[in-house]
């Protein structure tokens, strides 16, 4: 690695990015409430500011010299934790097999979306359990890096409230998304890889903008596999106790033990 990592850098990473987000938003004119309503808004709104706060992450990333433990996790997880992706997959997948529902998506919005979606997977991960978590890991133990990774995901979709999404809305969504950043965190964890969580990330929201809510109807199949999130996130936090506790453990257990910097 070119640069030591320290928490300093994670939150200049964050700030560049939200920063980027932000002035291209208000450039554009985002409502973020219609985002999702036609593809001209998804262009608009997610896949120029994100190519562009993706860009800026990975250039910084290269510059630090830190691809190497940003992509690859040198740490594990009992492998029964693997349900818990497998269950904030089912959701999408319930979706999908639910149908569109009465309006159907157009091609053209169908690959907007997927190109944001993915561009939304590599640069939140990239951002809070990639280089930021390389700058966290710098300077705190693993349950701070956990912690601090997961919040300043939440705090992410804090900057929502600023284009026109509700408090309230706004509000339940940092929590929902510190808990799915716990998800992400064992997901990388148990792969050894951001790539899988990049991936999951995207799925996610993919199948959250493209498809009606008729899968998740309570008269649909497939309804119940709206609702596997909630045992995902159950089990996210008890996985995440689990293994840092897991990790304490050993830290303390070796002879030549040392609290970080």
């Amino acid at each position: 690695m070119r640069v030591q990592p320290r928490p300093l850098i994670t939150v200049g990473l964050a700030v560049g990015y939200v920063a980027i987000v932000t002035f291209t938003w208000v450039l554009v004119g985002l409502d973020y409430d219609t985002v999702g309503d036609s593809t001209s808004n998804i262009v608009e709104g997610i896949v120029l500011p994100i190519a562009l706060a993706s860009a800026f992450t990975a250039g910084v990333t290269s510059y630090l010299g830190w691809w190497g433990p940003a992509i690859r996790e040198d740490l594990g997880a009992p492998r029964w934790l693997w349900v818990v992706p497998v269950l904030m997959f089912l959701p999408g997948l319930g979706s999908l097999l639910g149908g569109f529902g009465p309006a159907d998506r157009s091609a053209s919005y169908l690959l907007a979306l997927g190109v944001g979606t993915l561009l939304v997977g590599f640069g939140e991960e990239m951002l809070t359990r990639g280089a930021g978590l390389v700058g966290l890991r710098g300077g705190f133990r693993e349950p701070m890096a956990w912690f601090f990774s997961c919040l300043l995901f939440g705090l992410l979709h804090a900057l929502n409230l600023f284009f026109g999404q509700s408090l309230g809305s706004t509000t339940q969504q940092i929590a929902l998304a510190f808990v799915a950043g716990s998800v992400f965190y064992l997901t990388r964890r148990l792969a050894g890889t951001l790539v899988l969580c990049m991936v999951l990330h995207a799925w996610i929201d993919f199948t959250t903008f493209a498809f009606s809510d008729a899968a998740r109807d309570a008269e649909s199949l497939f309804a119940i596999f709206g609702l596997l999130q909630f045992p995902a996130f159950v089990l996210a936090i008890v996985g995440v106790v689990v293994v840092l506790r897991r990790g304490s453990d050993q830290r303390d257990s070796a002879p030549d033990a040392q609290p970080a910097a």
